[in-house]
């Protein structure tokens, strides 16, 4: 009886054990920013939809249902005014498979220099940036089936420090015999862990100590996702689509991204997505115009006391 109860005792701090999200435990910390304004307007629900150029940023197996060549530009105004701007170009051949490249590039704009004897400010400042090159393949297995992946180079700099490494993406997608219901799957930023460059003095309480130490390793943000989406209308003028992602990052607490889009007489997109358990993440929306093989995407995401941010994206299919 006592063993019992002990582990009744126990058991809701077991269960808040379990619950204990790792956050701040790893680096590449813009990795986690969704390209592309139609899947972030759905909610980053996104991994069974993909069907365009831009499943190279989300589940490069969606990259073989896009059009023949395609091309990509995108900006995002980030949270703190920090601006994201991604390329990319794709093109299928046939009975080879789909070729990707992309570029992103993240700037912090310019940051004020502190120090402990001057906290308020030196006078001097410095910039943070990210960028991230992308070369990616996908192929039809069957005509329900497709694989691909990503090789990325990832280059981070803080001031006069640089780290660099490679990662990869893993992405399938599966068209089950149950109307149009598809299963996508990704595994993202799988790589080894990057470390900055140089070395640095460490203080104690303003005098600094004569050894420098050695910058710590981190790992990158790698998730896995297992989405599904089908269609609830479809005609040859409509559709309309639901999705949902369940999200398990190696850093953060599981959560679920649902998301909705209506196309109406093959010319106008209609968006809107929720995040369920993130930390700041939750309702967001937008609109596509689509204009003899020129698509153009806005999404807006609301991210709670951290402001909103905006997505402008332009998709040219040759």
């Amino acid at each position: 009886m006592k063993k019992i109860l002990t582990i009744f005792l126990l058991f809701p701090l077991l269960a808040y054990c379990e619950e204990i999200a790792k956050v701040g435990t790893v680096g590449s910390q813009f990795l986690k920013i969704g390209i592309g304004a139609r899947g972030a307007a759905m909610g980053g629900a996104f991994d069974a939809v993909s069907d365009d150029i831009t499943a190279i940023f989300w589940n490069p197996a969606g990259l073989v249902y896009m059009s023949e060549t395609s091309v990509y530009l995108s900006h995002i105004s980030w949270l703190a005014d920090i601006d994201y701007e991604a390329v990319g170009i794709a093109r299928t051949f046939k009975d080879i498979g789909s070729f990707g490249f992309s570029v992103s590039y993240l700037n912090s704009g310019d940051i004020e220099e502190t120090t402990f004897d001057e906290p308020e400010g030196t006078g001097d400042y410095f910039t943070c940036s990210d960028m991230m090159l992308g070369l990616t393949y996908a192929r039809r297995l069957t005509d329900k089936f497709s694989f691909g992946f990503n090789l990325k180079y990832i280059r981070e700099q803080l001031d006069d420090l640089v780290s660099t490494a490679w990662s990869t993406d893993f992405g399938v997608l599966y068209y089950t015999d149950f109307k149009s219901l598809r299963l996508g799957m990704s595994i993202r930023n799988f790589g080894p862990e990057i470390r900055l460059s140089g070395d640095y003095y460490d203080y104690d309480n303003g005098t600094q100590l004569s050894d420098p130490s050695d910058y710590l390793a981190y790992h990158f943000p790698m998730t896995f996702k297992l989405g599904a989406a089908m269609e609830l209308v479809e005609t040859e003028e409509n559709r309309v689509t639901i999705a949902a992602d369940l999200v398990h990052p190696n850093d953060n607490l599981e959560r679920i991204n649902t998301g909705i889009e209506a196309v109406l007489w093959k010319t106008f997109a209609l968006r809107g997505g929720y995040t369920f358990r993130h930390d700041t993440a939750g309702p967001a929306a937008g609109a596509g115009f689509l204009w003899k093989g020129m698509t153009i995407n806005y999404s807006y995401s609301d991210y709670g006391i951290l402001d909103w941010v905006q997505r402008f994206d332009f998709v040219f299919n040759l």
